[in-house]
């Protein structure tokens, strides 16, 4: 089932300073899954790490640009991705997602503490902010679980998490992904007991 295109609107400045529309048309980076009807993903932008370029042209996210599937410290990523109900995923759901997203190291992160509850499970380098854009979703993370709604808002802070969607309908959900630095939930986990034993001492 093909997903239908995202509009892209770019804009930049002339040589006059003048501010213009660079483009409009549809994303170029855009994917549907083979395997899993009604999933897929548009990425309409991305930046690399460092000072961001307001001067050129370049389309950071054109046609022949290649996208990591999630962003190096200090890069972003805007996706707009697709999720259908889950009772269309195969039996198989978690390696043909993770086959088709080159992230099977991060499906490996996040199942390391979600005990299998959901094959969507992952955990990303990242700082993640989720607008639902149509329909509802639940995010799940390790303890605990919320059900979202279009125009709710997730920050998603290097978390183990999933996306179920138990409707009927498929769910749009707008990210904004930033690269962080590496730290495993365990590393997290022990800065915030010398945190708080420091803070307990005081």
């Amino acid at each position: 089932m093909s997903r239908p295109p995202v509009r892209r609107v770019v804009t930049g400045h002339n040589d006059q300073g003048l501010a213009v529309i660079l483009s409009d048309t549809d994303a170029p980076h855009h994917f549907s899954s083979d395997t899993i009807p009604g999933f897929g993903a548009t990425v309409p932008w991305m930046t690399k790490a460092g000072i961001i370029d307001h001067v050129s042209d370049t389309d950071m996210a054109g046609a022949d640009t290649e996208i990591p599937s999630f962003p190096a410290p200090g890069e972003t990523i805007m996706r707009i991705a697709d999720f259908p109900p889950d009772s269309v995923y195969p039996k198989d759901a978690n390696s043909a997602i993770f086959d088709e997203l080159d992230g099977h190291e991060e499906a490996d992160a996040g199942a390391e503490r979600s005990g299998g509850k959901h094959f969507w499970f992952h955990r990303t380098e990242s700082l993640d902010y989720a607008v639902v854009l149509e329909g509802e979703i639940t995010l799940l993370v390790d303890e605990g679980e919320a059900t979202m709604r279009a125009g709710d808002v997730a920050i998603q802070r290097a978390t183990s998490h999933a996306w179920s969607n138990r409707t009927d309908k498929t769910a749009r959900v707008l990210f904004v992904l930033i690269g962080t630095e590496p730290i495993s939930a365990s590393e997290i986990a022990s800065q915030r007991r010398v945190n708080s034993t420091s803070m307990d001492a005081s």
